[in-house]
């Protein structure tokens, strides 16, 4: 998947957290979740590639419109883990408190979207499964593709 990514020359790579080599993707910046190392935190934060206010008009303490935020809010039906619904009460109680137009979210293995109350709740999908999601700024246009993965087979015994 990175050198899929990498070659697709984006002007950046936003993460959503989780992320476990960004040194290996291009033009990377991305915001932390529960399960990155040491390593990758303090990489982010050495190349100023944390994100930490926006980045292209998306915001990660819901200042904008758009917010992006790893976790899926609770209730909205986006966030799938191995067939289970999961959600943070928290990431919900910021979103109805600051009602931004668009939330993206990671956290989740698919893509899908949610429209409560006027707000639209985008998760990502899982980059692991081969999901991303393409966003233009410019007409605030966001695309949902999925790579092809090819797994290297261990020879049979």
């Amino acid at each position: 998947m990175i050198e899929y990514i990498n070659d697709q020359k984006f002007d950046a790579v936003i993460g959503l957290g989780d992320i476990e080599c960004p040194q290996f993707l291009n033009n990377f910046y991305g915001i932390l979740g529960e399960f990155e190392s040491v390593f990758v935190m303090k990489y982010l934060k050495k190349t100023n590639r944390l994100i930490q206010t926006s980045i292209y008009g998306l915001s990660v303490n819901f200042s904008d419109k758009i917010v992006i935020t790893h976790f899926p809010p609770k209730g909205f039906g986006t966030g799938i883990i191995g067939n289970f619904m999961i959600g943070n009460e928290e990431t919900t109680k910021k979103i109805l408190h600051n009602k931004p137009k668009i939330v993206l979210h990671g956290h989740s293995e698919y893509p899908s979207i949610s429209e409560k109350n006027g707000i639209k709740i985008i998760s990502i999908g899982s980059l692991y499964n081969g999901f991303y999601t393409e966003y233009y700024p410019d007409n605030v246009e966001f695309v949902f593709k999925r790579a092809a993965i090819k797994y290297a087979s261990s020879p049979s015994a």
